[in-house]
């Protein structure tokens, strides 16, 4: 046995050497695969709606104003926030005081909640434009839009 034990370690060791590489050089071509798009190009949320729900030239011209008003009336918040966020953030290595950090939640937070009833208003008004059956077409995409993209808190990613 103890004739055997060497060249049998010794060929264990070639062996993962050889399966390690081998990974290694999968793992390295392989890495940007699943952020690769396919050569499809993603089609923006209006035309997936104005597709999914049917909407006519009209409506889709009226949503598209809508929506690029709305963007531009939440932008200024969003703006807001990241500058507050990186003023905050940037205060990490000097002492930050609890009441900084209260008055920028605070500020984040009045808003986040500006931004939520804004786009609660301009998805109500949106649909006020469509039919009754492109209403219920529409709630159902509003709910996979909100959850596109979202992963499951509670699984810890």
């Amino acid at each position: 046995m103890s004739t055997n034990s060497p060249r049998f370690l010794t060929t264990a060791v070639i062996l993962l050497l050889l399966i390690n590489t081998g990974l290694v050089i999968y793992l390295v071509l392989d890495r940007n695969k699943s952020h690769r798009s396919y050569g499809r190009e993603r089609m923006d949320t209006s035309s997936l709606l104005a597709k999914e729900i049917n909407l006519s030239p009209e409506q889709e011209k009226q949503h598209r104003e809508l929506r690029e008003a709305h963007f531009k009336n939440v932008g200024v918040y969003y703006d807001s926030i990241r500058q507050v966020k990186t003023a905050l953030f940037t205060t990490t290595g000097a002492a930050a005081t609890d009441s900084l950090l209260s008055v920028s939640n605070q500020k984040i937070n009045d808003w986040q909640s500006t931004i939520n009833s804004l786009t609660v208003s301009y998805l109500q008004k949106v649909r006020k434009l469509l039919t009754e059956e492109q209403q219920k077409g529409y709630d159902q995409f509003v709910v996979k839009m909100m959850q596109r993209g979202r992963r499951d808190s509670s699984r810890g990613r």
